[in-house]
């Protein structure tokens, strides 16, 4: 069994794998290499990162004062550790809707503790995405 997950992990890293001439990457040059960021670049990175540790921190207070600890479990097991609605109800052992609707219940009172904080939910506004349904006329005879 372990030998096959191995090699389906291998057939899977070479169908991503890009084949590059080094003779190629020398030409370039650093300022024009593959993997070259400015010091601009490298301050932004590490500034976004400092604003969301910081941002992280607080929605950890305040789910930790804010919200039920089923609520909290909720949104630790979709959006910390990546589990779907689905995976989440058989943690915690309930349905795909309860957890759902727990999260809804839990990103409503988050909001409402960003709007009494004087913080904007701007950039991590989560927000559903719809699918775009276009309507086919229908034919008339």
């Amino acid at each position: 069994m372990a030998e096959k997950k191995e090699a389906n992990d291998r057939s899977r890293a070479q169908r991503f794998a890009v084949s590059v001439d080094p003779m190629r990457l020398a030409t370039l040059g650093q300022a024009r290499g593959a993997w070259f960021e400015t010091e601009e670049e490298i301050e932004a990175g590490l500034a976004w990162g400092r604003e969301k540790a910081r941002l992280l921190r607080w929605v950890r207070k305040r789910m930790a004062t804010r919200l039920t600890r089923r609520e909290r479990r909720c949104i630790e097991l979709c959006f910390f550790q990546g589990l779907s609605h689905r995976e989440a109800a058989t943690a915690t052992k309930t349905n795909a809707s309860s957890v759902q609707r727990a999260i809804r219940r839990s990103i409503d009172k988050l909001r409402a503790a960003a709007r009494e904080d004087g913080r904007r939910s701007g950039r991590f506004r989560l927000r559903r995405r719809r699918a775009i349904r276009t309507r086919t006329p229908k034919s008339r005879p």
